[in-house]
């Protein structure tokens, strides 16, 4: 569900898919790979919650330890939504520049 709603981001624009955002991103979470939902809670903030911080965002992803698969998929994810430009791209292009930094330091 969530891939097919990235495709229909892109595709749409944000403004077109924030109601089944909204409703991915509140619905409990049931699956046995931890790390295929590991950044919800960062999507929450970059798609729906714009009054919260992407830092404070980012940081908390980071803070729950390392997981390649999950920030190798966050980063494409990250890399598609800067791409439509707008505000939500310079949200995850900042997200992205964050967990870079973060990398490398």
């Amino acid at each position: 569900m969530f891939e097919k709603l990235m495709l229909d981001t892109v595709e749409s624009g944000i403004g077109a898919c924030v109601e089944q955002w909204s409703q991915l991103l509140a619905s409990p979470v049931s699956t046995p790979e931890e790390g295929a939902t590991r950044f919800f809670d960062l999507f929450r903030v970059l798609l729906l919650e714009l009054e919260n911080y992407v830092a404070e965002a980012t940081g908390l992803f980071l803070a729950e330890g390392p997981n390649r698969d999950a920030t190798t998929d966050l980063l494409h994810y990250l890399g598609e939504l800067s791409a439509l430009g707008g505000e939500l791209a310079n949200r995850a292009r900042q997200c992205r520049q964050l967990i870079a930094e973060h990398a490398s330091g």
